[in-house]
C-alpha cells in the first residue's frame, strides 16, 4: 500500500513551525555576532609577532576545531554553570558554545585573509608612520576582507545547519518543533521533508548573497 502525503499537517501547524525557525534564526544570528568579534580578536592574535598571543590563539583554535561541535554544546551546557556558578538556560548555553565555534573557524579565515595580502602593503604602512593597529584597520582589513566573502558565507551556512543541534538540549528551535510534532501527528515524512526544504532555503539564499555581494565587489575593482 503506498504511502499518502498529507501536507496539512505543515499548514495547519505552520504558526508553531515558523515560531520554531524565528529561534533557529535567532541563535544563529547572535552566535554568527559573537563568532565574527570572538574571531576577530583571534584571528588577528594568530598573526601577532607576539608568540604568547599566537599560542592562545592557536589553542583556543585547536580545540573548538578539533572535537564535535555537539560536544561542545553539551559541555557548555553542564559545565560552564558549574564551574563559573552561572545560571544558564538551555538556548543561553548553546548560543555561547556556538559562538565560540563559530568564532575558532572565523578566525582561521580572518588569519588567511590577513596573510593573504601583500607584505608590502604593510610595508609601506609603516614608511608613512602609520601604526602597526592603524595599519591593520584601515589598510589591510578592508582588502582582507574581500578575500574572506566567501569561507564567511560557508561558515554561516555551516553555523545555521549545526544550529539544528540545540534541539537536542531542548531549545525549541525549528529542529525541535518539527521531531515534537512528527512524534504528535504521526507524520514524520511531512514534516521532515519541510524541515530540510527550509533549511534549504536559508542556505541558498545565503549562498546567493554572497555571490552578488563579490560580484558587486568585483565591479568596485
Amino acid at each position: 500500500m503506498g504511502y499518502r502525503f498529507d501536507w496539512n499537517v505543515v499548514f495547519q501547524n505552520m504558526p508553531i513551525l515558523l515560531s520554531g525557525l524565528w529561534v533557529t534564526l535567532t541563535v544563529t544570528l547572535v552566535a554568527l555576532a559573537m563568532g565574527l568579534v570572538i574571531g576577530t580578536i583571534f584571528g588577528v592574535m594568530r598573526v601577532s609577532r607576539n608568540l604568547v598571543l599566537q599560542k592562545i590563539a592557536a589553542a583556543y583554535v585547536s580545540v573548538f576545531r578539533n572535537t564535535p561541535a555537539l560536544v561542545q554544546l553539551i559541555w557548555v551546557y553542564y559545565c560552564l554553570p558549574l564551574f563559573l556558578g552561572l545560571d544558564l538556560n538551555s538556548i543561553t548555553s548553546c548560543t555561547i558554545a556556538l559562538g565560540f565555534g563559530a568564532g575558532a573557524y572565523t578566525a582561521e579565515i580572518i588569519r588567511g585573509g590577513i596573510q593573504g595580502v601583500d607584505r608590502g602593503q604593510s610595508e609601506a604602512a609603516a614608511t608613512i608612520g602609520l601604526s602597526r593597529f592603524e595599519t591593520m584597520r584601515r589598510i589591510i582589513l578592508p582588502q582582507a576582507l574581500r578575500k574572506m566573502i566567501a569561507p564567511l558565507v560557508n561558515e554561516v551556512v555551516s553555523l545555521v545547519k549545526y544550529s539544528s543541534l540545540v534541539s537536542i538540549l531542548g531549545v525549541q528551535d525549528l529542529t525541535y518543533i518539527a521531531q515534537l510534532l512528527a512524534t504528535t501527528t504521526f507524520r514524520p515524512i511531512e514534516l521532515y521533508t519541510f524541515l530540510g526544504i527550509e533549511y534549504y532555503i536559508i542556505c541558498t539564499a545565503l549562498a546567493f548573497l554572497a555571490d552578488r555581494i563579490e560580484v558587486a565587489l568585483a565591479k568596485r575593482d
